[in-house]
């Protein structure tokens, strides 16, 4: 009798029934799908880091930046700032720093100008620079003009101030050099 008892009881337990509803299949599926998706994603990740950046088994070593300290460079002005800087005396060459057709030249000239040993200050006005442009106009370049708004230039200009006061207004290259004594 004892083999008939423990016979019905393992019946019992195998026929344990398990009831799912459909809702519950539904997050199982989305479960996997999402497990799916993952895996993808981070194999793409691996493969990316792995073979096109070729950084996957490389060590990041943090790099240090450097700052590097602002300066203020007085040699350099704008047209708004043309008379009123601080000498009684100073000579402001215009050009386009970047692009102009005598750059160079006119770069060597305010360079061998500046190393003598007794000059004027020189500063610089950039015409490719956004506030600078509306004074160029080479069409109608004005050399008599003697205030700000009277002032348009062409490729490159050297004007002479004294007491905020435009004293000489040159476009001419050789001119320019005789005025600068530099040739």
């Amino acid at each position: 009798m004892e083999k008939k008892k423990k016979k019905v009881k393992q019946n019992v337990v195998d026929k344990k029934i398990n009831y799912n509803t459909s809702e519950q299949a539904e997050i199982k599926k989305f479960l996997v799908v999402v497990v799916v998706v993952l895996l993808c994603v981070g194999g793409i990740y691996l493969c990316t880091r792995a073979f096109v950046t070729k950084n996957l088994f490389k060590k990041d070593t943090p790099k240090e930046e450097e700052v590097v300290p602002g300066s203020i460079d007085y040699s350099v002005a704008i047209m708004g700032q043309l008379l009123n800087r601080p000498y009684k005396e100073y000579y402001v060459i215009i050009y386009d720093l970047a692009n102009g057709k005598d750059a160079i030249k006119i770069s060597n000239m305010v360079y061998e100008y500046n190393s003598k040993e007794e000059h004027l200050h020189m500063y610089t006005v950039d015409l490719n620079n956004e506030l600078n442009k509306s004074y160029y106009d080479p069409e109608n370049v004005n050399t008599k003009a003697k205030t700000l708004e009277e002032i348009k230039v062409g490729d490159a200009t050297l004007i002479k101030v004294k007491n905020g006061k435009i004293n000489k207004y040159i476009v001419d290259y050789e001119k320019m050099e005789k005025e600068l004594e530099v040739e």
